[in-house]
């Protein structure tokens, strides 16, 4: 390199702290100078005094520095980190009361400690550059593959899933493998997203593949979730500059087998598996079978009718037992638990903070110049986001009840860390939205 250009791209350096942003910053300025240099040495000027009137024509390296600086220092969304605070705090005042009404006060303790290590396990992922993974994309996938596909098959079982057992703790893979498949799969999309009748295929095998073995887990919601979260992501990647080949045929041909495969499968459960098929539809009219399949669904709608806008509706409480009539009051039905116990108006106020926050991701996601990291993001969006309204939509009765807990409210560890886990991830990829050589080049440009 030059020495008047090392000189230069030194000093520009040197008003830059944020150190991971250096090296696409000397690339760029290094590029643009020969761009420069190229042009005046076609005019005539000796390749000596082109360089040193490129440099010139740059202006000021400590202003260009200090520009870049304010480009790339680190970027927290701190909206994001309040809403998240919210709705913890909320979280906990439900489980608080919980415990005050049952005889589970273990369960107010134990989330304590989620919180506490979701916390941790947010702030450790804030600090990881998860773009660096892009390279290392089809190996992780095979990983995560290899062991979803080991602890199917010879993991233990514990309450008919299959799960690690570490000491007194069980892991159950998919909450492991979730955040690292949406790490993989963005990067084979950004590989294989071109358009090519071939690499789609790949894509799509690529997704059947986990979403296969969690579903042997078994986990069916979940591989549900994340097989809808890796279609919005196709999606992006299809209607994405990079995309060369024909969008609407594409997109016709994913959502066309997708809706296929969904009426088969409908099909299949309504011919082969009746019963099955009953308890999916029983949210449309439980009162088919009032003390079976369609109890749940009733007890639902008799707590929602009766509540107030604020205070307990007559529902919630056993005459004869002074229990809590609903089961699974603190997870599948927390939702109907908070309507139910403090009224409608604390309900309205934890949807629109799910709400809030859910759009505050998105929007994160959207400002990230990095096609990888804006691809990861809006995966992790959809993923915590389809959490959100499957278990609102399944208490209101206008889903089937899936067993769906609602994300930082409803009590338990592996789904607390896995929403805390996107969370982080997502404020990660946030942190580092600035840099990318497209957005390098226009702050250049604009200072000359």
């Amino acid at each position: 390199m030059n020495q008047c250009v090392a000189n230069f791209i030194d000093r520009v350096l040197g008003q830059v702290k944020y150190k991971k942003a250096h090296r696409i910053i000397q690339e760029e300025l290094q590029n643009h100078i020969e761009e420069l240099t190229e042009t005046h040495i076609s005019d005539g000027m000796s390749e000596d005094e082109a360089v040193k009137k490129a440099v010139r024509k740059m202006g000021d390296p400590i202003a260009i520095g200090k520009q870049l600086h304010n480009t790339h220092k680190p970027k927290t969304e701190w909206s994001i980190i309040i809403l998240l605070g919210s709705i913890v705090l909320f979280g906990l005042y439900i489980m608080f009361q919980y415990s005050q009404i049952t005889t589970h006060s273990f369960n107010f303790k134990r989330q304590i400690i989620f919180v506490v290590a979701g916390a941790f396990l947010t702030l450790i992922l804030y600090f990881v550059d998860f773009v660096g993974f892009e390279k290392y994309s089809l190996p992780i996938y095979y990983s995560v593959c290899l062991l979803l596909l080991v602890i199917t098959f010879f993991g233990s079982d514990t309450y008919g899933r299959a799960a690690i057992v570490l000491g007194g703790f069980s892991i159950t893979p998919s909450f492991v493998a979730i955040p690292v498949l949406l790490i993989s799969y963005s990067g084979l999309i950004r590989r294989w997203c071109d358009g090519t009748p071939r690499n789609l295929l790949k894509l799509v095998l690529s997704s059947l593949l986990p979403l296969i073995l969690i579903f042997m887990e078994p986990s069916l919601m979940f591989s549900c979730i994340l097989g809808a979260g890796f279609a919005i992501m196709v999606t992006y990647g299809v209607v994405s500059k990079s995309f060369k080949g024909n969008r609407k045929k594409t997109l016709f041909i994913l959502y066309g087998g997708l809706i296929s495969f969904i009426l088969i499968t409908l099909l299949y459960t309504y011919i082969y598996v009746p019963y099955r098929f009953k308890v999916l539809t029983m949210f449309a009219n439980p009162w088919r079978d009032p003390q079976g399949s369609g109890w749940m669904n009733i007890m639902l709608h008799k707590i929602q009718s009766s509540s107030q806008f604020i205070g307990m509706s007559k529902e919630m409480m056993s005459s004869d037992t002074k229990e809590l009539t609903l089961p699974c009051s603190e997870t599948d039905c927390v939702f109907t638990f908070v309507v139910g116990q403090f009224g409608w108006l604390f309900g309205v106020v934890l949807l629109g903070l799910l709400g809030l926050i859910i759009i505050r991701l998105f929007m994160a996601s959207n400002k990230v110049r990095n096609e990888y990291g804006k691809l990861l993001g809006v995966g992790i969006c959809c993923v915590f986001s389809i959490q959100v309204i499957i278990h609102i939509l399944s208490n209101l009765n206008l889903f089937p009840l899936t067993g769906i807990s609602l994300p930082f409210i409803s009590y338990g560890g592996q789904n607390y860390l896995l929403n805390m886990a996107l969370i982080g991830m997502l404020l990660g990829i946030y942190r580092r939205k600035d840099i990318s050589f497209k957005q390098e080049e226009k702050s250049i440009e604009s200072l000359n």
